[in-house]
């Protein structure tokens, strides 16, 4: 979780957002306009999921274009970047980059994009998801023994504490994950994961401006454009 590593957390791709209100935010990418909104069996698509994540964070546009596939592809590629942590006690592993019953989602469609505002990271990630898939995804809890863990990157110990809450307002349910770092607040982070209606959204917060009142606006305006966008 140290450094500017940009990972999936709470299923979301870090990146880095001075939050003094979250404006200006639009609607997605005109690519891919002409794809079906649904699949064969009903899901959305990564297409579509795509099109609904938000352009603009505090008027920043996004740091690069928006990528789309399954999930579990996605998942895979941020685990092969995230694979110099070592994390202790290593049963945390899971619990601390991703904070979520995540294998509920298998080979989901899914959509991300990242933006960097400042010195600070916002991300976005989009799931296609059943009622079913959404409820297992927002019953997990942190462990009782990852309250507080310790990764070690390139030689270098930092210690954490990790805690997560069930939170109201914002889709039909969501939950927040907190990591804070024991020394630099610049790896400070906050993510928020809800459900809507046929998919999950998650949005992260990451460095010395996260705060709980930063992800949870975020989480707002983008659940708000994605549930007008995929209606």
């Amino acid at each position: 979780m140290a450094g500017s590593c940009w990972r999936i957390a709470s299923g979301l791709l870090l990146a880095p957002v001075a939050v003094a209100g979250l404006a200006g935010c639009g609607g997605g990418s005109s690519s891919s306009s002409s794809a079906a909104t649904t699949s064969a069996n009903g899901a959305l698509t990564s297409a579509t999921l795509r099109q609904a994540l938000l352009t603009r964070v505090n008027g920043a546009a996004a740091a690069a274009p928006a990528s789309s596939g399954t999930y579990s592809s996605m998942q895979a590629a941020n685990s092969k970047a995230a694979s110099g942590i070592q994390v202790t006690p290593k049963a945390c592993s899971a619990a601390a980059t991703v904070g979520f019953n995540s294998a509920a989602l298998g080979t989901a469609p899914a959509a991300a994009v990242t933006f960097r505002v400042g010195t600070n990271g916002v991300s976005e990630v989009l799931i296609a998801s059943s009622a079913g898939s959404a409820s297992a995804v927002l019953a997990g809890r942190v462990p009782a023994g990852c309250t507080k863990y310790q990764g070690k990157v390139a030689g270098r110990t930092v210690k954490y504490g990790l805690t997560g809450k069930a939170v109201t307002g914002i889709g039909q349910q969501a939950r927040e994950l907190n990591v804070r770092t024991g020394g630099a607040a610049t790896d400070n982070q906050w993510s928020l994961i809800y459900r809507g209606a046929g998919f999950v959204g998650t949005v992260t917060v990451i460095g010395p401006n996260a705060s709980e009142a930063a992800v949870r606006e975020l989480a707002q305006q983008a659940y708000a454009f994605a549930a007008r966008a995929l209606a």
